[in-house]
């Protein structure tokens, strides 16, 4: 082993029993880094169809709803996405109307682009009344008229706001999937969150989803306060025995002003103890029939559920092998209150990630000034998009270095060799003639190796934009000066 491994190594365990937040947010650079304000979007609009011209990419829909119920704590306790308080159904009504505002301003920009998937998301997109995800549907296919054959609609939301007459308006509307939020099933811990959820009620709902032919995923969440290895097994198990399909386990995400951060980090099982949790609810769903496909995601081994949980899977797929030997792919727009996009571009051209404003207000001001309501972005280098590329493909717990080379014209493995050794000695990864494999443990260490991947280029990045800064005082007038 050289000198480099070992300190790739000496890195691993300075990190490796710290936690991460970074568990949600996969992307590559980080938003703090997004700090382009005048953010061009017709133009990357027009780039992108020059530059997709000859390859074959769809469009991946991300349709945002601001609005959760209030708890005690703020936010159920843990959640760092944007969001806004729900008080009452006009603003669902004033924030529809809203919607369609900016639709008008993108209509006829994707006339000839192909919606692969759809996912409406939050907040806790089923607040709605059921008469209004007709009107949500209607919105987006103004919009977007060309959406491929069975593409995958999903609607995500929380268990308790889910009743029998919403699911049916929802399977009417066009709506093919339900992401629903449980998060914890044990009504003692689910307290913490402040959440109201009756599991009874949860199981009803699923199962009501099942007989009108609804695809299912749930979300739950371990490395929660005050749970044991037991709590977590409970949930599983009863989520299993729900007929499930696809089940979304991933560790608490503890950071920011949260207040589990803040107030009950005392009650969190170790580090060493949320890792043995990942190692047991792996063996566990690998015993009942599920397969892992990515750190978090689980999905049972069945063929007839083939293409199931699309929007996430292809999401993880900016870039992929094409039938022909080139280059296909998805790009991601976000539209709505916080929606991100993702214009990646190609190697010789890389594009642009952009996010519309992450505060109701002025998400409303920027439409009534008839402005496209995007906050800030980031334009890529060509580092910054092998890393993205690179972090994507890890989500998958595979990285295809044919495709890779395809796309950048070296092998990931030369081009990050001491930390791949590193890992394939701590017995986190695997080398194949094709492949990079993440095994063992190395799924619940990604946001580690992803730090490892891109600390180079992000300590250029920041000393790029100190420099910056500093230029930027310089020509700042002075208090006093005359101009």
């Amino acid at each position: 082993m050289n000198d480099t491994v070992e300190r790739v190594h000496e890195e691993i365990e300075q990190e490796v029993l710290r936690r991460h937040s970074n568990r949600v947010l996969h992307g590559h650079p980080s938003p703090t880094l997004w700090l382009e304000r005048d953010v061009p979007v017709a133009e990357i609009l027009e780039e992108r169809a020059r530059t997709n011209a000859g390859v074959h990419k769809r469009l991946l829909l991300y349709v945002g709803t601001p609005f959760c119920l209030p708890t005690t704590p703020d936010r159920c306790g843990f959640c760092l996405f944007p969001s806004e308080i729900y008080r009452s159904p006009d603003q669902l009504t004033t924030y529809l109307g809203y919607l369609a505002k900016e639709g008008e301003l993108y209509r006829g920009r994707f006339d000839d682009t192909e919606v692969a998937a759809i996912y409406f998301g939050g907040g806790t997109t089923n607040l709605y009344r059921p008469q209004q995800y007709f009107e949500l549907l209607r919105t987006v296919h103004r919009v977007f008229p060309r959406t491929v054959r069975d593409a995958e609609v999903t609607v995500e939301g929380v268990g308790q706001l889910f009743t029998q007459a919403k699911l049916e308006a929802m399977k009417e509307a066009g709506v093919t999937r339900i992401s629903m939020g449980i998060q914890q099933l044990d009504p003692e811990l689910l307290k913490l969150s402040g959440r109201k959820q009756d599991a009874a009620h949860v199981l009803r709902m699923l199962e009501a989803c099942h007989t009108l032919g609804l695809r299912t995923s749930v979300d739950l969440i371990y490395g929660w306060p005050r749970q044991s290895v037991a709590d977590m097994l409970r949930d599983l198990d009863t989520v299993v025995e729900s007929r499930v399909p696809h089940i979304t386990h991933y560790d608490l995400n503890v950071a920011g002003r949260t207040d589990f951060a803040r107030n009950r980090r005392a009650e969190l099982p170790s580090i060493e103890q949320t890792l043995k949790m990942y190692q047991v609810a792996k063996l566990f769903l690998e015993a009942n029939g599920y397969r892992q496909i990515t750190p978090h995601d689980w999905e049972r081994a069945d063929p007839r559920r083939a293409g199931a949980y699309a929007y996430e899977t292809l999401a993880r797929s900016p870039f992929q092998r094409d039938v022909d030997g080139g280059v296909a792919g998805h790009d991601i727009w976000g539209w709505g209150f916080a929606g991100i996009s993702v214009c990646l571009g190609l190697p010789d051209a890389p594009g642009r990630t952009f996010m519309n404003a992450p505060r109701v207000e002025d998400y409303y001001r920027r439409l009534d000034e008839r402005r496209f309501p995007v906050e800030r972005g980031f334009h890529y280098a060509e580092p910054d998009l092998r890393l993205y590329t690179l972090f994507q493909m890890l989500q998958g717990l595979a990285v295809d270095r044919v495709l890779y080379r395809r796309l950048f014209g070296v092998d990931p493995l030369d081009e990050h060799q001491p930390i791949w050794q590193a890992l394939v000695e701590r017995e986190w990864a695997l080398f194949e003639p094709e492949w990079i494999r993440i095994v063992g443990n190395g799924g619940f260490y990604i946001p580690l190796i992803q730090g490892l991947l891109s600390a180079e280029r992000l300590e250029v990045m920041r000393r790029a934009r100190a420099s910056e800064r500093k230029r930027e005082a310089l020509f700042e007038p002075t208090a006093g000066s005359v101009s």
